[in-house]
């Protein structure tokens, strides 16, 4: 038999970009946007935990609609008659500081895996895919990704320790 499964993408807890204007330093946060502090972690921890432990039948969660560059609202919906296994992605889940040290050490997650990757590949790729994000030049979007996301990534990198298992990305 099928085994339901729901994926569960952390990408929609960033806190909307009205959220981040109202941040003191807002305009340094919207520049560091995918930074740790950029998202809301207790949101994502909530709806983890009562998809884990709720009652429940239903728990929406949402998503990421990047044409609209935010969150959106009850993308996806979790079916406790339906999904038996619930994957969540994300770069953090794993970090110890900065609001998620609940996620490094809980019992959220059955199964824990960091996938390793080359950190310079990953900008270079960035590099490219951020191409197309409007109100920047090639050459502001290179800085941005050489100064803001990879000290993301170089964070990642350091929550490898408590994950369950680590694998190595292999390009084909």
């Amino acid at each position: 038999d099928d085994v339901g499964c729901l994926v569960v993408p952390f990408d929609g807890y960033h806190y909307p970009k009205s959220v981040l204007e109202s941040f003191p330093n807002s305009d340094d946060v919207i520049y560091r946007r995918g930074a740790p502090d950029t998202f809301d972690a207790s949101a994502l921890e909530r709806d983890l935990r009562c998809i884990r432990d709720g009652n429940e039948d239903v728990v929406k969660v949402p998503g990421f609609d990047h044409a609209a560059g935010d969150p959106e609202a009850d993308a996806y919906t979790f079916s406790r008659s339906t999904h038996k296994v619930v994957i969540c992605e994300g770069l953090y889940l794993l970090h110890d500081e900065d609001g998620w040290e609940s996620f490094a050490k809980s019992q959220l997650f059955d199964l824990s895996i960091f996938v390793k990757a080359d950190v310079d590949s990953c900008i270079d790729r960035l590099k490219i895919r951020n191409k197309c994000i409007p109100g920047y030049t090639p050459e502001e979007i290179d800085i941005r990704c050489d100064k803001v996301d990879r000290t993301n990534a170089l964070i990642v990198e350091k929550s490898q320790k408590n994950a369950d298992i680590v694998v190595q990305s292999v390009a084909m």
